[in-house]
């Protein structure tokens, strides 16, 4: 018996290791223009016709530009199309690029071992090596090469101001399934290094104060044909108060670009939303 409980425990802390791994290798998405990602190469299927493509899998992508040509195996990544982000004031900062895999471009035997016209015009096929998840036609394609273009330079300036605005807030999360976030989740936020946001930055999230209003009795609460619904009434003309800001949790900055930053959240008290603050300095008890 004693056996068994060890062995299954091992298997457990082998596959939760495991994991752990694949966690701590993802990707940190880019942010790239949007006139730029729409250009991009598209994935269209595979030799097996498959819905989901997965690990070892020889893919076609179709080149934007039919005279366009790939070298024969180059290093590729593949990238979903993540949110628009908007700026606070509106403008637009660009379109989400999310890692999905890795591959290379086949080699000259390669195709011509396995694809029956290698050199249709416009036309290029991948082998994928390692995934984060599953490829699905749509997907867009960069180079290896690429990619590093769109990787956030280090900010100019190295020191951060004595006391900080809150002019950053949170634009949104990198997952598109939850508008809540919670501990581990990247965010994306405004500012970037110009409100001195350096990558490797802890900061701290607040929520921001709500306006919230009184309730009117509006009748005697003595008479028996009442309850509690129909004795107070929402009544905005009472009472107007703030329910104060207050600190919801931490996190790490990522990624840093001119306008806008990737942050993973440490440890929060509540789920990180939309407008929530972003600050460089914890000392404040409030926004």
């Amino acid at each position: 018996m004693r056996s068994k409980f060890n062995r299954s425990a091992f298997l457990a802390l082998t596959l939760f290791g495991l994991l752990s791994a694949k966690v701590s290798a993802e990707a940190v998405p880019l942010i790239v223009p949007e006139a730029t990602f729409s250009t991009l190469p598209r994935i269209t299927g595979n030799t097996l016709n498959q819905g989901l493509m997965d690990q070892h899998s020889t893919i076609r992508i179709q080149l934007n530009d039919p005279t366009d040509r790939l070298r024969p195996e180059t290093p590729v990544m593949v990238f979903r199309q993540g949110i628009r982000l908007n700026a606070p004031d509106g403008r637009g900062l660009g379109v989400l690029a999310v890692p999905i895999a890795q591959g290379h471009t086949l080699s000259q035997q390669s195709e011509a071992n396995e694809i029956a016209n290698p050199d249709q015009p416009g036309v290029a096929w991948i082998r994928l090596q390692s995934l984060h998840q599953e490829v699905l036609r749509g997907d867009s394609v960069m180079t290896r090469s690429q990619a590093q273009s769109y990787q956030p330079a280090a900010c100019k300036t190295p020191t951060h101001p004595e006391t900080p605005a809150p002019t950053s807030q949170v634009i949104a999360p990198v997952s598109q399934a939850d508008m809540l976030s919670s501990g581990g989740d990247l965010l994306v936020i405004s500012g970037g290094c110009g409100i001195g946001l350096n990558r490797g930055d802890t900061v701290t999230l607040w929520r921001p104060a709500v306006a919230t209003y009184g309730r009117k009795m509006d009748q005697p609460i003595e008479n028996k044909r009442n309850d509690a619904s129909s004795v107070f009434d929402d009544n905005p003309a009472i009472s107007r108060t703030q329910t104060p800001g207050h600190r919801i949790g931490t996190a790490t900055v990522v990624a840093v670009y001119p306008e806008a930053a990737i942050i993973r959240v440490k440890n929060i008290s509540q789920a990180v939303q939309p407008k929530d603050l972003v600050r460089i300095s914890p000392v404040k008890n409030s926004p």
